[in-house]
């Protein structure tokens, strides 16, 4: 069976994707070409897209004869991939929900905390070696522990961000959701 994988895995994936299957990995970390989807639909039974990889209407209905029969999307998002277009092509989409909550809320929490604790503007100073060492008004930011936090969508990412706020700092919780 015929996998292409859309963009570069680390090592141990390849290895065990060529362990059962034959598979051709783009080395690129940019999305396919028009060309490239086409030609990636004709010629393989599976493609391992990812976001950017716009498998539109027009790609399926330029592919003609179209031997994929599944679109294995690399990612929860798959508004990039047309699914009325490949059903009525015969090819199966599927995609990676819940894989990537806890990692989307951990940069969340990353994002907030270099934020309020000028983390980012800190490491560039000591790494232009303008840091003379501590004293106690330099780099002044805010605590988290004890703000409110606002989330809009609360599905798992929504959550997960919020249980680390709530019980890690201490955080009130508001929200919106459908």
């Amino acid at each position: 069976m015929k996998l292409l994988i859309s963009r570069p895995l680390p090592d141990l994936v390849l290895a065990t994707a060529r362990s059962r299957f034959d598979v051709t990995a783009r080395d690129s970390t940019t999305p396919m070409s028009r060309d490239e989807m086409i030609a990636a639909l004709r010629e393989n039974d599976v493609v391992m897209p990812t976001l950017g990889d716009a498998f539109s209407a027009d790609i399926f209905a330029e592919a003609g004869e179209i031997r994929c029969r599944l679109l294995a999307n690399f990612g929860v998002g798959y508004n990039h991939l047309d699914v009325d277009a490949a059903r009525t092509a015969g090819v199966a989409v599927t995609n990676t929900p819940g894989t990537v909550t806890d990692a989307t809320a951990d940069i969340a929490l990353t994002l907030m905390l270099m934020s309020t604790r000028r983390a980012a503007e800190g490491e560039r100073m000591v790494r232009a070696g303008r840091w003379k060492g501590w004293h106690p008004t330099q780099m002044l930011g805010m605590h988290m522990t004890g703000k409110r936090l606002g989330v809009v969508g609360m599905g798992r990412i929504g959550q997960a961000i919020a249980k680390r706020c709530h019980f890690g700092f201490g955080m009130s919780v508001g929200y919106v959701a459908r």
